[in-house]
C-alpha cells in the first residue's frame, strides 16, 4: 500500500512541475493576476466613488427668492412627465440648474454669521445612498398623499422626512442620482441589516441596526443626471399645507409661529476628490461638515 501511495504523491508533484515550466516567472506572481482584472499593467481596482454637495435654504414661507427667483432658471422638465406629475400632485418640485446660482440665492449661500449656511458633503461609494434630512422629526404628522393616482390621508407618530439621494456614475464625467423621498416613523426598533465594508469581493457584514419603520414612496421618484456644471432643485408647492412637500420641507421658526420654507441643492462629481465645473460649483467660502448621522 505505502509504495502506491507514494507513486501518487511523485505523479501529482510531476505535473505541477510540468505546468510550471510552461509558464514564465510572471505569470504565476499573485500581481499577474490584478494586471488581468485590472486590464493594465499595475492597475489596482479600486471601488467607484461620487462626492455629493448638499446645501439646505431656508426663508421665510412663501419667500420670492426661492419660490420664484431660483426657480426661473431651473429646468423642471429634466424630470420624467409622470414623475413630475406624481411629485406636484404631493407639493413636491424637482429641476435641474445649469450654471451659477441667480445672484440673489448666491448671497443667501454666502450669507455671514448668524446665517451663515454650513453645507454637508457625503463621499459615496457607487449605488449608495446619502439619507437627507430637511427638518427635524414632529411627534406627530398628519398628511395627505397622492398615491397611484388616489388620495388618501394618513397619521404618523415620531415621523421625520427624509430625501434618499442614490448616485451612480454615468459616462466619464456625469453622476446619475435617483432621488426618493422617504418618511421615517413610530418607535425605534431593532434589526439586522447589512454593512458596506468597501471591498468589491469582499465577504457581506451583518449587523443589528435601530431604526424607524420606514415608508419609501417610490412612486415619487426622480431619476436625474448631473453634469458638473449642474445642480438639483428640490423645493415645495407652499400653498399645499399639508402635503409630502410641506412635511418635508417646512418648520416652524425657532421661537416665533412663523413657517421657514426649505429648498434643498445639490452638486454630484465623480470621484472623491477635484472641484466641480466654475459654473455648478457650490460657492466658495463653504466649509464642509460631517454628515449627521441618519
Amino acid at each position: 500500500m505505502f509504495p502506491k501511495k507514494l507513486l501518487a504523491v511523485l505523479s501529482l508533484l510531476a505535473l505541477v512541475v510540468g505546468c510550471s515550466l510552461n509558464r514564465t516567472s510572471s505569470d504565476v506572481r499573485p500581481s499577474s493576476l490584478i494586471t488581468r482584472i485590472g486590464g493594465q499593467s499595475g492597475q489596482v481596482i479600486e471601488p467607484k466613488r461620487c462626492l455629493l454637495t448638499v446645501v439646505i435654504l431656508a426663508r421665510p414661507l412663501r419667500d420670492e427668492s426661492i419660490n420664484d427667483v431660483l426657480w426661473r432658471g431651473v429646468d423642471e422638465q429634466a424630470v420624467g412627465p409622470e414623475a413630475r406629475r406624481a411629485l406636484e400632485e404631493n407639493g413636491l418640485r424637482v429641476g435641474l440648474l445649469t450654471g451659477g446660482l441667480p445672484a440673489e440665492i448666491d448671497a443667501l449661500v454666502k450669507a455671514p454669521p448668524p446665517n451663515k449656511v454650513e453645507p454637508v458633503k457625503y463621499i459615496l461609494p457607487d449605488g449608495e445612498p446619502a439619507l437627507i434630512r430637511p427638518v427635524p422629526a414632529v411627534p406627530r404628522a398628519s398628511l395627505f398623499l397622492s398615491r397611484h393616482g388616489q388620495a388618501t390621508g394618513k397619521e404618523y407618530k415620531d415621523a421625520g422626512g427624509i430625501l434618499r439621494a442614490t448616485t451612480q456614475y454615468e459616462g466619464t464625467t456625469s453622476v446619475g442620482v435617483r432621488l426618493v423621498p422617504e418618511i421615517q416613523h413610530g418607535p425605534v426598533q431593532q434589526s439586522i441589516g447589512t454593512i458596506s465594508n468597501g471591498g468589491l469581493y469582499a465577504p457581506q457584514q451583518y449587523a443589528l441596526k435601530n431604526g424607524q419603520q420606514e415608508e419609501t414612496l417610490r412612486e415619487l421618484t426622480a431619476n436625474l443626471t448631473l453634469q458638473p456644471d449642474q445642480a438639483i432643485v428640490v423645493g415645495c408647492l407652499p400653498d399645499h399645507p399639508r402635503s409630502l412637500g410641506a412635511f418635508l420641507l417646512t418648520e416652524p421658526e425657532p421661537g416665533s409661529d412663523r413657517l421657514l420654507q426649505k429648498v434643498v441643492l445639490m452638486w454630484a462629481l465623480q470621484g472623491k476628490s477635484g472641484t466641480p465645473g466654475s459654473g455648478g460649483t457650490p460657492p466658495a467660502g463653504l466649509q464642509p461638515v460631517d454628515p449627521p448621522k441618519s
